[in-house]
Parts: C-alpha cells; structure tokens; sequence
C-alpha cells in the first residue's frame, strides 16, 4: 500500500504545508541562480575560443616547429581580455598560444587569429588590404556573423553556440576539421 493512500486527509495537508516552505526556497534558490551564469559567459567564451582553435589547420603548420607561436588578437579592452590572457602561453596541438593586442589601422603585429568582439551594437573590423592571408577572424557578437568571419560565437542561453562560414576559411586557405563542423550550429557553405 503506497505513502499517500496510507495517510489521512489531515495529514496530507499538514505534509503540504510543511513541504511547501521547502519546495518554494528551492524554487527561488535557483532562479536566484540564473542571473550569476550570465556573468560567466566571457569565460565560457574564452575556453570555447581556445578549443576551438584545435580544430583548425593553418596552411604548412605540419612543417613548423613544436611550440611556435600562435598568435591571437584581440581587443585589450574587450570583456574576454582577461580571460584570453589567462590562457596566454597554453599548448594548442603543436602551438603556443600567444596573445597580443588587436592591432589598429597600422602595421601591427602578425595575427594568426584575430578575435573580434562587439561593443555597443558596432562591430569594429581591422582594416585589411592585400592579398587573403591565412588569418582565423571569430566574431563574437549577437545578430550573424560579417563578411570574412570564419567562426561566428553567440550565447543560447549558458551554451555558447558558434556558425561557420566554409567559403571565408577557404579565402583564407584555412581548413576546418569535419568534427568542429558536426559541432556548428550552421554551415555556410
């Protein structure tokens, strides 16, 4: 014979009440929860951006040294600065991971991956002329990926999902591994 059919009426009643207290701080327990994991999404994106690196063949790398430097831009004062340097001098396949300040309109250093984020709705692309090097551009930013934007990262909900645009990685003679494009939200072809 099961708990509730054992019970008086009385008591069911006295166990809702001494239940209900219980269930509702819970309740609130975890929707007081749910505003601490945005604030964890620049960190979340920051580890998504280092693996996701790993899935991707820059052109003659199998003939490159182990530990050579690979050199990731980003902006000093975008909000996954901080976390990026955090990862600064981590192992990447056969890579080194260096980070290095988004170089402006001049002849800054050599970027390898160029992160770009978005500040108040605008996103700010380097200017690049010359012929298509082989330069891995991620854009994080809401509202789909721009023109040359290889790897595009938005938040859905707590995941960070990521769009691929097949063509761009082509201009930039960059291969994408088959497993990260099983992983994508989208392909562009």
């Amino acid at each position: 014979m099961s708990l509730a059919v054992r019970l008086q009426p009385w008591s069911r009643l006295s166990l809702r009440l001494r239940l209900g207290p219980l269930v509702a701080a819970l309740l609130l327990g975890v929707g007081a929860c749910r505003p601490a994991l945005a604030l964890d999404a620049h960190p979340l994106k920051a580890a998504v951006v280092f693996n996701l690196l790993g899935f991707v063949q820059w052109p003659g790398e199998s003939d490159l040294p182990p530990m050579t430097p690979l050199r990731l831009c980003a902006e000093r004062g975008g909000p996954l600065w901080p976390h990026l340097l955090a990862l600064n001098d981590r192992v990447v396949r056969q890579f080194r991971l260096v980070l290095r300040e988004l170089p402006g309109a001049d002849n800054g250093p050599p970027c390898d991956v160029l992160l770009v984020e978005r500040e108040g709705g605008a996103r700010r692309l380097p200017a690049r002329t010359g012929p298509p090097s082989p330069v891995l551009l991620i854009g994080d930013a809401e509202g789909g990926a721009e023109p040359g934007v290889v790897i595009a990262l938005q938040m859905r909900g707590d995941r960070v999902a990521f769009d691929i645009d097949l063509a761009a990685a082509r201009r930039s003679s960059l291969q994408v591994s088959s497993k990260l494009l099983r992983l994508a939200r989208s392909v562009r072809e």
